[in-house]
């Protein structure tokens, strides 16, 4: 069951199109639904289906939920606007690509910003990634939270905290 009106959670929403194009997903989806396997979208489990129903309805119960609960920085600046987590700017450009419309009022976009990423690692590069591909004006990398303190967030018009999943890849 999924929130979001496409099956695929963080590797259809989370992770860009230009490292994982997502037909490489439907292909999956299609084998899975060709095995039986049936997906429901718009399900929230404690919201619109309740626990009780899926027990008694089914014999088995699998928990496959990526994390998309970020941790914050205590830099200052923080606090200002245009300030946004990976994982608020990332499925925006998903799903753009998807053909969705993003509504004005929340949508994040680099074009013409001067932008820093802060932190690193896969979510740092997807970010890099995605902001190159939306010509920003200037663009700028930060891995260490400490440089990013000095240099001040305020000094750019956009900026993406990078590494703001609450888990860590199992090695």
């Amino acid at each position: 069951m999924k929130r979001r009106n496409r099956i695929g959670g963080l590797l259809r929403y989370g992770i860009p199109q230009f490292k994982l194009e997502k037909h490489i997903i439907d292909r999956r989806l299609e084998q899975m639904s060709a095995e039986g396997v049936k997906f429901v979208t718009g399900a929230e489990v404690g919201k619109n289906v309740s626990v009780e129903d899926l027990r008694r309805d089914f014999d088995a119960i699998v928990l496959a939920g990526g994390s998309e609960q970020p941790r914050d920085l205590k830099v200052p600046g923080r606090e200002l606007n245009g300030i946004h987590f990976a994982m608020e700017y990332l499925p925006q450009q998903n799903r753009r690509c998807l053909g969705d419309t993003i509504e004005p009022e929340i949508e994040i976009l680099a074009i013409g910003k001067r932008v820093v990423i802060i932190g690193g690692g896969d979510t740092g590069a997807d970010c890099l990634g995605t902001c190159h591909r939306q010509k920003p004006l200037l663009r700028a990398s930060v891995r260490d939270h400490a440089e990013a303190a000095r240099r001040t967030v305020a000094a750019y018009s956009l900026a993406f905290v990078a590494n703001a999943t609450a888990h860590r890849r199992c090695a």
